[in-house]
């Protein structure tokens, strides 16, 4: 699987060169955004750790926070584009630096009815019951983007960074868009099982099929606290990485699809997209599996309606 890593170089998309940079545009504000390292939101996180990212508009603002969560080897700024198209609306965003060092799709073959589970639970909220990562309380996903927002908030106190926090410092899910790609989409979906965010957002993937027991890995058909009619999905039909008969049965598992449906293809629509909830695409790309973050021209209308449609 980690011939996945060289496919991320195709959507390293104006990577920061510098800590902050402005992107400028008059009729809808500037976009600021931000190199964070783990290390300055707690000393206990290494030095080595790749910066989070993150990007606000300093005039659109929606009052909700998307939190973003990279695929297998990449690094939050990877993910700009998309992120920079979501302050661009309004969203408050953070796209997170995490354990991604093991692919979700590895797990496939495995004799462990509960491996996707337990592997999604201790990267997700740090229980250690995994056998295949060690991610302890202080690295998985939720302490991170909680100690991200403490930081923000004590650093930024201007650009209401609170309004994510409660008074004990927790995060106040039903104000956050958890939104993923590629592995990062299953985690994005598995918290939304725990929490009732304000929805989910997941580009190619969950990828949590298992070829040993020939089904969807079974989290995925249980029932959460986020309705599954806040659930969006976009995946492409050629994707190369994860198959996309095993991605729709996922979708299916999980009810964003019947048992006869497939996911609409979106191509030459437009929004709102038959008010669909699990939709395709099948452009032409150098990686399939990344397009669904890339630059394709059809893409950011179709992000707008995933993120903000009711």
């Amino acid at each position: 699987m980690k011939n996945i890593l060289f496919l991320f170089s195709f959507i390293l998309i104006i990577s920061c060169s510098k800590d902050e940079t402005i992107t400028t545009d008059n009729t809808i504000g500037q976009n600021i955004s931000t190199l964070i390292q783990p290390n300055q939101t707690d000393t206990n996180y290494s030095l080595t750790q790749e910066s989070h990212y993150v990007a606000r508009n300093t005039k659109t603002h929606l009052n909700k926070l998307l939190l973003f969560i990279g695929g297998s080897y990449s690094i939050p700024k990877d993910y700009n584009y998309i992120c920079d198209h979501g302050a661009t609306i309004g969203l408050d965003v953070i796209s997170l630096s995490y354990p991604n060092d093991v692919a979700a799709f590895s797990m496939s073959n495995s004799a462990d009815i509960n491996g996707f589970n337990d592997f999604r639970d201790e990267i997700c909220f740090g229980n250690q019951i995994s056998s295949v990562v060690d991610v302890n309380a202080l690295n998985c996903i939720t302490t991170r983007a909680t100690k991200l927002l403490i930081y923000l908030k004590n650093t930024y106190p201007n650009e209401n960074w609170g309004q994510y926090l409660t008074a004990s410092n927790t995060i106040l899910w039903y104000k956050v868009i958890v939104s993923g790609h590629s592995q990062g989409s299953g985690h994005a979906c598995y918290i939304a099982k725990r929490f009732l965010t304000d929805r989910v957002v997941m580009f190619s993937g969950p990828n949590d099929y298992s070829t040993y027991f020939n089904n969807p890995a079974n989290w995925l058909s249980q029932t959460g606290l986020t309705p599954i009619s806040k659930h969006y999905s976009l995946l492409h039909t050629q994707d190369e990485i994860v198959p996309f008969n095993y991605q729709v049965a996922n979708m299916r598992s999980l009810g964003l699809l019947t048992a006869t449906e497939n996911p609409l293809l979106v191509d030459n629509l437009t929004a709102p997209y038959s008010n669909a909830h699990s939709m395709s695409l099948n452009i032409n790309a150098l990686s399939f599996h990344n397009s669904t973050v890339g630059q394709n021209s059809k893409l950011p209308n179709i992000w707008t309606y995933m993120f903000t449609s009711n």
